[in-house]
C-alpha cells in the first residue's frame, strides 16, 4: 500500500529538487492546483502517471509507490525496459544507486573514501567511452594485468 499523498507529494518534489508550484508546472496544472494538492486533494490519475514518470529517472522505488497510488504499475506506465523471463519490477534500483555501488567496490579496493575516487572513475570511464570500449573490454584487459607478476 503506498503512503499518504502528501508524503509522495513531499518526496517527489525533494527528488526533483523542485518547489510545489515547480511540480505543479511540470504536470501542466496551475499553482492553484498545486496547492490544493497539499491541502489533501491530491493529483488525478493522469498526473499521478506524469509524476511516476518524472519520478523513475530518480527514484524508481518511489515512482512504483506513485504508479500504485494512481492504480498502476511502472510496466503498465512503459517505464521498465522489457524485462527477461523471471525479473520482477520490484528489482529496478535506480542507476545512481548502482553507480554509487560501482564507486563503493573500487574506493574499498583502494581503501580510500568514495569521494576520492570518483573523480578517477569518472575520467576513466569517459575516456573509456571517448575510444569506443565496452566494460567488458576494460575489465578483461586490467584482469589480465591483474594477474600478471609485478
Amino acid at each position: 500500500m503506498p503512503r499518504p499523498m502528501p508524503l509522495l507529494l513531499h518526496d517527489s518534489r525533494r527528488v526533483l529538487h523542485v518547489s510545489q508550484n515547480e511540480l505543479a508546472a511540470r504536470l501542466g496544472v496551475s499553482r492553484r492546483t498545486g496547492q490544493r494538492w497539499t491541502k489533501g486533494s491530491g493529483p488525478d490519475g493522469t498526473q499521478l502517471h506524469g509524476m511516476a514518470r518524472l519520478v523513475f529517472p530518480v527514484d524508481a522505488a518511489l515512482a512504483a509507490e506513485i504508479a500504485e497510488a494512481a492504480g498502476t504499475t511502472l510496466d503498465a506506465l512503459g517505464l521498465l525496459p522489457a524485462s527477461a523471463p523471471g525479473a520482477s519490477p520490484s528489482s529496478v534500483v535506480p542507476t545512481e544507486r548502482v553507480v554509487d555501488a560501482v564507486v563503493c567496490a573500487a574506493a574499498e579496493a583502494m581503501q580510500v573514501v568514495p569521494q576520492q575516487v570518483r573523480p578517477a572513475l569518472l575520467a576513466a570511464f569517459a575516456c573509456a567511452r571517448e575510444l569506443g570500449l565496452t566494460l567488458e573490454d576494460v575489465e578483461r584487459v586490467l584482469r589480465a594485468k591483474a594477474s600478471r607478476p609485478a
